[in-house]
């Protein structure tokens, strides 16, 4: 993730476009086991790959590659507990580098199966993401896109007795 245009290179090389939403994916899940420094340069990695280098990596295969972590989050958490908060993270670089838009992630989170709303898993990585935003761009953009999204973030919210540790100070 350090050379990007190596990176770029191999993806080219590969000439496999119908492949991209996996590699995102196995990219993704695999930062989990991997430290802070390694998935900040992924963030990147992605955010340079779509935005630059001649589209290697269109938005839609981003978005696909993130909706398949989201379908294996709840297995993943088992290995990375702390995979929610590190997902939100890369989401947030996604929508601070205007690649995919908060209303598009939260289409995604609620969309990442019932389970995800149900064991509060969706909860924890919109508020991690939210968290992450606020952190990095302040109050006023981050109420700026929330309102821009029309997300009800507390549909977002599991049911009693969990509560969304993260989630619950943007409601």
């Amino acid at each position: 993730a350090r050379d990007v245009n190596e990176v770029v290179l191999c993806v080219k090389d590969l000439n496999s476009p119908s492949f991209h939403p996996s590699m995102v994916s196995v990219w993704v899940t695999d930062s989990f086991e991997r430290k802070d420094t390694e998935r900040d340069l992924l963030g990147k990695l992605l955010i340079d790959l779509v935005k630059s280098h001649g589209g290697t990596l269109s938005q839609a295969q981003l978005v696909e590659g993130f909706e398949s972590v989201l379908s294996t989050l709840e297995d993943g958490v088992t290995d990375a507990p702390k995979a929610p908060e590190f997902l939100g993270r890369i989401f947030a670089k996604a929508i601070t580098e205007h690649v995919v838009s908060l209303e598009e992630i939260g289409r995604l989170i609620h969309n990442g199966g019932e389970s995800l709303l149900q064991i509060g898993l969706a909860a924890d990585v919109l508020g991690s993401t939210l968290e992450v935003i606020q952190t990095e761009k302040g109050d006023a953009f981050l109420t700026e896109i929330q309102t821009s999204s029309n997300l009800q973030l507390q549909t977002f919210q599991p049911p009693e007795p969990i509560k969304p540790r993260k989630l619950e100070k943007f409601i």
